[in-house]
């Protein structure tokens, strides 16, 4: 199991409207296991601000398991308080998860994917 250590320079930076991007390929590239999406997101925790939104890159990784993406996006949509969006992308894996997460979650965690879902297909999300 990969560590993530709090040391690790994370690419979190601030946009003009206080966004921040998590780039994962800080995490490595191929992203698996439950157990390794909540230790990302407990390296990144002290960082975040809950107020304020955060957008999700994908770019760089290569794959991403179910397990993983769940663990991560459940904690941090609880934590930001759904304050979550996921930026387009094309990684596969990634868009093979987000149907599934929209028909087996719900609340905060399902409008996320279904946003990204409406954004990345061309439709507006409502």
């Amino acid at each position: 199991m990969k560590i993530y250590a709090a040391s690790i320079q994370l690419s979190l930076f601030n946009l003009t409207n206080q966004l921040k991007v998590i780039h994962h390929k800080q995490f490595g590239k191929v992203l698996v296991s439950r157990p390794a999406g909540l230790e990302a997101f407990n390296a990144i925790r002290p960082t975040l601000d809950p107020a304020e939104p955060i957008r999700l890159d994908f770019d760089g990784v290569l794959t991403v398991t179910p397990s993983w993406f769940d663990e991560f996006l459940t904690q941090l949509s609880q934590y930001t308080d759904g304050k979550v969006e996921l930026m387009p992308t094309d990684n596969a894996s990634v868009l093979a998860i987000l149907p599934i997460l929209a028909e087996t979650k719900d609340g905060k965690l399902s409008s996320i994917v279904r946003n990204a879902i409406n954004r990345m297909s061309g439709r507006e999300a409502g």
